[in-house]
């Protein structure tokens, strides 16, 4: 802490120093020199590749910033301002306080700029940016400073001659994908973090706004110029940000080029919400080679197979060390414990770019937590957990995407005992059927799919999840035997809760079902709570995020969403909405009136219900007076069959969706009378209408009674 003031103490009396023969020279008024000035600016590290904002004012005419840099090191300061009073001036000096150059010209009032200064030697620099008046005058506003150029690389490096490294992500629709670079070093090039110290940069954020978002040709390039580059292990990640009103699966291709070499491409489909990955392995003596990963999946420890039948044992209080590469993307630890034991596991990165991941098994060798980030300032990762029962547990240390990844390096491994945390709960109001009442377990269990809706009235919202095999699970049947489990009821019931309501499902890691899993939420009762309710509903498949939505909800509205797990691990999310299901118009079925299947008194037809086809059409020809039966009955699938019929005039006259809702969920218009002559038709389609996930064959049939 003394070091820390007196250094601030020194960075202060300079800067006014500085400040002062700067005025001087400029014939403006001249600064007192005082450390409240340098102190006002935070002093705050920047560094190569950052923008970073500020304010100036009349309290604080000037900021400071530090910068680590190297010898040879090539640097670039920009400084933008939308307010001409400012003009801001933009000084850089050593550690000791020397001025190695400044941009006092005021003739350019809302820029200054610093271009191409190579630093003369190792140590901390100092960027100074004030308005132009200095102390004088009453300018106020804010700027930008970006600070780019390249610095010098540690560990192995090659001299690019011929030219740099270029990735460039291109796709065919108007939807943001994003695209980010982890070089060897450390360095990561995202739209957050526009360069690194290597030099790499990233040139656009194509699509960044959904408003202008293009369908012509997007295309994102990161590159590092000719010269030196780090060499070793490149990550490349491609996020699907935002569907933009386009959403649905889409192709992207990566064009890598490495030392105006021949390219290099992969191609790879994304769905909202994923992560697609990939590595350029660039070798000490020029040669590369571009990995394609594959779409991050999250957590599979069977591929970790290997690892895991090498296990270190490891002593509880001990820290170990370990390298992951991408030859050896996990390292392995087993450790004995009693039930009750609380545990605190880290794994802190020591070199590199190790992106460190962290697994933790129980005896059994099943999943009981895994973290990348500790929180949002680190990529280190940690579990703290208390263990339920005696026997031997495993440690999987490795990196985010495991053997996907790009990333590799050094790291530490600790492992601890601390006390456990004694907690009492207490719950009010009446229990739900299903779930758990009361306040919110904390953590949520984790698993193959976790299902989380929330939103913040007293409101009593309904979570509805149904499974490729047709079982749902809710408050009347929270556990199924896919393994799904409702572990929050939310205020089902309409409880006097003190906290926002959550209701959240899940199969546990060891339970995934290929197929189609079909979300509902249905808004069942204010609860006396008039406030509009705005709920967020999310979905993960193996730690990855398919759904993030946030809808507007009113008393009964329905809303409905699927995603359809592939056996090949991909993941696809439909498109989602509310519905009706008192009217089949959501439909938009009118245009297929024209090609309906005739179909006569007596008659019996089979049809099928699919994502592609939600609805088929059946018409006849019906007499006023006729009295009808229409029947619907699934004979394959998981199909939950609804039924609409259509007067000739465009008038729908009656629908059903359960022949007795909870026991029978096929459907049947039962005697209903036509009201006058000519041609009818009959919608067949399944619950949730254009948004449902059921599907399946169907046999209809249509009696005069």
């Amino acid at each position: 802490m003394m070091t820390y003031h007196r250094a601030f103490f020194r960075l202060g009396v300079w800067v006014g120093l500085v400040a002062i023969t700067l005025c001087a020279g400029l014939g403006l008024p001249a600064l007192i020199a005082t450390p409240a000035y340098a102190q006002a600016g935070g002093g705050q590290a920047v560094t190569v590749g950052e923008t970073v904002t500020g304010t100036l004012d009349g309290e604080n005419f000037m900021r400071a910033y530090s910068l680590s840099g190297t010898e040879g090191d090539t640097i670039t300061i920009d400084v933008a301002t939308e307010v001409e009073d400012l003009a801001p001036v933009v000084i850089v000096t050593d550690q000791r306080g020397a001025v190695l150059v400044q941009d006092a010209d005021l003739a350019t009032p809302t820029t200054a700029t610093i271009a191409d200064l190579k630093l003369p030697a190792t140590g901390t620099y100092y960027i100074v940016v004030m308005r132009g008046t200095g102390a004088q005058g009453d300018a106020s506003g804010d700027f930008t400073l970006k600070l780019s150029g390249v610095q010098q690389v540690g560990g192995q490096s090659i001299t690019l001659e011929n030219g740099g490294i270029t990735f460039e992500l291109s796709w065919n629709a108007a939807v943001d994908l994003n695209l980010e670079v982890r070089d060897p070093v450390g360095g990561s090039v995202q739209r957050f973090h526009t360069g690194v110290p290597s030099g790499g940069v990233l040139d656009a954020d194509v699509n960044a706004t959904c408003q202008g978002a293009t369908a012509n040709n997007p295309t994102e390039t990161i590159a590092w110029p000719a010269g030196k580059v780090p060499a070793g292990s490149y990550e490349i990640i491609v996020y699907y940000t935002d569907g933009c009103n386009v959403g649905g699966p889409q192709m992207f291709t990566l064009r890598v080029t490495v030392n105006g070499q021949t390219p290099q491409t992969l191609t790879g489909t994304v769905n909202p919400g994923q992560q697609y990955l990939g590595r350029l392995v660039l070798a000490s003596d020029g040669t590369w080679n571009l990995v394609n990963g594959g779409v991050n999946a999250g957590l599979d420890i069977s591929v970790l197979r290997n690892e895991l039948s090498n296990a270190s044992v490891m002593a509880m209080g001990s820290t170990v060390s370990g390298q992951i590469t991408n030859n050896v993307p996990a390292q392995v630890y087993t450790f004995q414990a009693d039930a009750n034991t609380a545990v605190d596991i880290t794994m802190a990165a020591q070199s590199g770019s190790l992106d460190p991941y962290l697994v933790l098994l129980g005896p059994d060798n099943t999943p009981l937590a895994n973290n990348d980030d500790v929180d949002n300032t680190t990529t280190n990762a940690g579990i703290s957990r208390t263990l339920a029962t005696s026997g031997t547990y495993t440690i999987i240390a490795t990196r985010y995407g495991l053997t996907i990844g790009g990333t590799e390096g050094e790291y530490t491994l600790a492992l601890n005992t601390v006390q456990a945390a004694t907690t009492t709960t207490t719950t009010t109001g009446t229990t739900p059927t299903g779930g758990t009442p009361g306040p919110t377990p904390s953590p949520l269990p984790q698993g193959a799919i976790e299902i989380e809706l929330q939103w913040t009235t007293n409101a009593a919202l309904q979570l509805l999840v149904r499974d490729p095999s047709g079982e749902t699970v809710y408050n009347d049947i929270p556990i199924t035997a896919s393994g799904g489990v409702l572990a929050v009821a939310g205020n089902i019931g309409c409880r006097d809760l003190t906290t926002a309501p959550i209701s959240y499902v899940y199969w546990p890691p060891n339970r995934l079902l290929p197929g189609i899993y079909e979300i509902e939420v249905w808004y069942q009762n204010t609860c006396g709570d008039n406030t509009p309710v705005n709920f967020g509903l999310s979905a993960k498949v193996q730690g990855q995020t398919v759904i993030n939505t946030t809808q507007n909800a009113n008393p009964d509205n329905h809303y409905m969403i699927t995603f359809n797990v592939q056996s090949d691990g991909t993941v696809i999310a439909g498109s989602g909405g509310f519905f009706d299901m008192k009217t089949a118009n959501t439909l938009n079925y009118q245009s297929a009136l024209s090609t309906a299947t005739p179909i006569t008194y007596g008659g019996r037809v089979s049809g099928s219900i699919t994502q592609l086809q939600p609805f088929v059409v059946y018409s006849f020809e019906g007499q006023q007076g006729d009295t009808v039966t229409i029947g619907m009955n699934a004979t394959g699938g998981t199909l939950d069959p609804t039924l609409y019929l259509v007067s000739p005039e465009g008038i729908q006259v009656a629908f059903n969706d359960d022949v007795a809702p909870g026991e029978n969920s096929n459907s049947v218009i039962n005697k209903v009378t036509l009201a006058s002559s000519g041609t009818f038709y009959i919608i067949a389609t399944h619950y949730g209408l254009n948004f449902g996930g059921t599907q399946g064959t169907f046999q209809l049939t249509l009696v005069q009674d």
